[in-house]
């Protein structure tokens, strides 16, 4: 039986344009591709998907074009949205991810949707009562009209054994000591980039401070991406270095989200820490070389055969 996951929150739409950086004031261009793709959590959940995981989304869309978008993407893939919020009159959050593919770089300018405040619901509590885990973004964090159903579900984590992985993200710099605290007293996994680790660090860097929030958090592992090198996990018991896979880049936008939907996958599926990085790091891989994520997110016969061809002996389940 396929396992359940939960994820809360950072629903967007991405508008993404292929143009060449950076932009100067007065230097107009003409963007090579135009494209409307499902961004954010939605990668994360449609990688989960495709590596077979039964995904329930949580939190809220606009009521407008770009929430009935995802909406029909999410559905397509057979993900529960039946706990999905969608206020009358709200907004999603939409985010314009500018992409300079010959330089491999992206800028993202987002504007968070408009509406009521989110609550933690009894349709949320019946989803999080039959997952397996649960996954959330640091954007949901800091999203003020989640306030209430992050409040609620980690009132409901800290009094359940439901799995957490929290993807920390570049908006968790934003976030109290407290907040901190908080989200790393009741997470299992935490993923993150070398960038992110002086968020939940106090400021430090490097592969000492994640070794020290693995002493101060004894149920705590970390999968610390790294880019084109692969990922490093880091846990009480593990530590061990997941090597990367040389493709040719198209489009690095969603390659963490979909890192983590299969790192998710092969975790709850019983992988060894070793074999779980490197799945997720054929998936990143994977996603680096098509246009976009969301949609386009890999397929678990394409992660197959970059593993099989870096003869990894790793044979997917899904």
């Amino acid at each position: 039986m396929p396992k359940g996951l939960v994820t809360v929150g950072d629903l967007v739409v991405d508008l993404l344009l292929d143009v060449r950086l950076p932009l100067h004031p007065n230097q107009h261009q003409t963007a090579k591709m135009l494209q409307f793709e499902a961004g954010g959590a939605c990668t994360t959940i449609l990688a989960a998907r495709k590596m077979g995981l039964d995904v329930a989304a949580l939190g809220t869309v606009g009521d407008d074009f770009q929430g009935r978008m995802l909406l029909d993407i999410l559905n397509d893939a057979a993900v529960d949205t039946s706990a999905l919020i969608v206020p009358a009159e709200s907004t999603t959050t939409t985010v314009l991810a500018l992409t300079d593919r010959a330089e491999g770089e992206h800028v993202f300018l987002g504007h968070y949707g408009k509406g009521v405040e989110i609550e933690f619901s009894a349709a949320a509590k019946a989803q999080l009562a039959v997952a397996d885990a649960v996954f959330i973004p640091g954007y949901t964090l800091v999203e003020e009209r989640l306030s209430g159903l992050v409040a609620g579900l980690f009132d409901w984590l800290a009094a359940h054994e439901s799995r957490l992985y929290f993807d920390v993200g570049p908006f968790s710099r934003g976030l109290s000591a407290a907040q901190v605290k908080r989200a790393l007293s009741i997470t299992d996994v935490l993923l993150l980039t070398e960038d992110e680790v002086p968020f939940v660090a106090a400021g430090e860097r490097g592969l000492d401070p994640c070794r020290r929030l693995c002493q101060q958090y004894p149920q705590l592992t970390i999968a610390l991406k790294l880019a084109e090198a692969g990922c490093r996990i880091v846990s009480r018991q593990v530590d061990v270095q997941c090597g990367g896979f040389t493709v040719d880049v198209v489009d690095t936008v969603g390659a963490g989200d979909a890192f983590a939907g299969a790192y998710i996958w092969a975790d709850l599926n019983g992988y060894s820490p070793l074999e779980c990085g490197t799945i997720a790091n054929a998936m990143g891989a994977a996603s680096v070389g098509k246009a976009g994520a969301g949609r386009n997110v890999p397929s678990c016969a394409e992660v197959q055969s970059l593993l099989d061809r870096e003869t990894t002996g790793i044979n997917l389940s899904c």
